[in-house]
């Protein structure tokens, strides 16, 4: 049964590399050639996007529907770098999949203590994969869905030729064979929102697995007490300092190679869910039935994504707590004097904290959570008053 679960869990990651791969952005394959194709592509569909905000510039209600799709796009390219060539990125998940083929619990408890955060994370990878596949393709198909709703659908408009995204071509486009051209080159995007998802679950996965190590060490230095012998216990203990070390350098990796990416997350998921708001509250007014569900959903992917990143954040300050207090409810005052010697190095190494951080400012929290929604309301409120 453990080994199935074991290949269930590296599953998550095959999943997340059959993502990546396809762009050549999986940093243990040598795709550099693919990679730098989509990269490149990537890079033109910014120089369009951007180039439309200039052209829109002091128009604010065009100026505003640019932002909420080039700040969430923007904020995926140095994403997209960070997995394929950062090395502390590798090397962490390397460990990972050394610790999962490596993994001997030594009892029920421990494997379902483990288990728990799995399968949050395994949750989480999946559903907020599909829902950026569904956003993304309702956003992409906008276009055609409005074309066909509408009554100036058959009229040789510019109007009716609108492209799924916000972007400035160089050339006309109201000619049909350019206009299903243009549409056909932004199809990627698809592929490129999808991966930004995956990059956010990756962070999932490598977190709740030092939250997991961390609760399962919490465990063992509570039941400390069970071995008798000083020798055996000064040898968990022991154990418990190379444990506890390696699991503060990886969780101290994963904040030092993120937090740069967390904080254009903080920053962008907050005006993308304030203007998806205001774009829903608009467009309810006037029927635009594909506009509202749209941005609905962006509104949803985004305050998913900040709720995430609060979540496991917190739960991994919580875990640290956690391995605090196992230290001081061990049965500390039976041991020998010696033990106890090694029991105090431990309660001083244990009071480091871990946190995740966004600019190694701004920690991520559930009690930090509602202060997100106070800024992107006081976004909308914002944008109400000036729009």
């Amino acid at each position: 049964i453990l080994q199935n679960k074991d290949d269930h869990i590296e599953d998550l990651f095959v999943h997340l590399e059959r993502i990546f791969s396809f762009g050549g952005i999986w940093p243990f394959k040598k795709t550099y050639i693919r990679f730098a194709i989509y990269i490149t592509h990537y890079f033109f569909y910014l120089v369009m996007a951007y180039a439309d905000f200039y052209k829109v510039f002091g128009n604010l209600e065009l100026m505003v529907m640019n932002i909420v799709e080039t700040v969430a796009y923007s904020i995926t390219f140095p994403l997209m770098w960070l997995i394929r060539c950062s090395n502390m990125l590798k090397l962490i998940i390397k460990e990972i999949k050394k610790d999962l083929a490596e993994r001997k619990f030594e009892n029920l408890e421990e494997e379902r203590i483990y288990y728990n955060y799995n399968s949050i994370s395994k949750l989480f990878t999946f559903t907020s994969i599909v829902g950026m596949f569904i956003t993304v393709m309702l956003l992409y198909f906008r276009p055609l869905v409005y074309l066909l709703l509408s009554n100036q659908a058959l009229r040789n408009s510019t109007e009716s030729f609108m492209l799924p995204y916000r972007v400035h071509a160089f050339f006309d486009t109201n000619n049909i064979h350019t206009y299903i051209l243009v549409y056909l080159y932004l199809c990627p995007l698809i592929y490129i929102s999808i991966c930004h998802m995956a990059a956010i679950c990756l962070l999932v996965i490598l977190v709740f697995h030092i939250c997991g190590e961390l609760s399962i060490l919490s465990y063992r230095i509570r039941n400390i007490g069970e071995c008798s012998q000083s020798e055996v216990i000064i040898d968990r203990i022991r154990s418990f300092i190379r444990m506890h070390l390696k699991i503060i350098w990886m969780a101290k990796s994963v904040d030092n190679t993120f937090n740069l990416i967390l904080l254009d997350e903080l920053l962008g998921n907050s005006i993308v869910l304030a203007i998806s708001m205001y774009y829903v509250i608009v467009n309810l007014d006037i029927s635009e039935i594909a506009t509202c569900c749209t941005f609905i959903f962006f509104a949803i992917i985004a305050l998913v994504m900040l709720f995430g990143y609060c979540l496991i954040g917190d739960q991994l300050t919580q875990q640290c707590i956690n391995v605090q207090d196992a230290y001081y409810q061990c049965n500390w005052y039976e041991m020998p004097f010696n033990c106890k010697k090694c029991l105090l190095i431990c309660m001083i190494r244990g009071r480091v904290m871990l946190y995740l951080t966004a600019g190694k400012f701004y920690i991520f929290s559930l009690s930090s959570f509602t202060d997100v929604l106070k800024t992107s309301l006081a976004y909308l409120s914002m944008l109400r008053t000036l729009l």
